[in-house]
């Protein structure tokens, strides 16, 4: 089996959305660790602020965002698998989804 260009680019650019979420995951137990660790510091009293570990470790940072992503991805996979594209739509369909994929990743944090 040959991957074509725009699939590779396409895995690419998923991976680079999970890879990023991974890293946003990663920095929030890290800030829960340290915050953790200062509230033991400052003796028997102190308290932990609202218990955040049960939260996801990201946030959306905008719904616009997020809403044309996945209308990016969405029109590139249609073109690649629709007939009812021009062929130059349907040659270049990782464009969109690759793009996509990239834009979604940045509407986290």
């Amino acid at each position: 089996m040959e991957l074509e260009f725009g699939m590779i680019v396409t895995i690419i650019a998923f991976a680079l959305f999970y890879v990023r979420l991974v890293l946003l995951r990663s920095k929030k137990r890290r800030d829960l660790r340290e915050q953790a660790l200062a509230v033991k510091r400052q003796g028997k009293g102190a308290k932990m602020p609202v218990d955040e570990e049960h939260l996801p470790g990201y946030k959306v940072t905008s719904w616009v965002l997020v809403i044309i992503a996945v209308a990016l991805m969405l029109a590139g996979m249609t073109a690649r698998y629709s007939t009812g594209f021009p062929v130059w739509a349907q040659e270049y369909w990782w464009v969109g989804t690759s793009l996509g994929a990239i834009l979604f990743a940045f509407c986290f944090k």
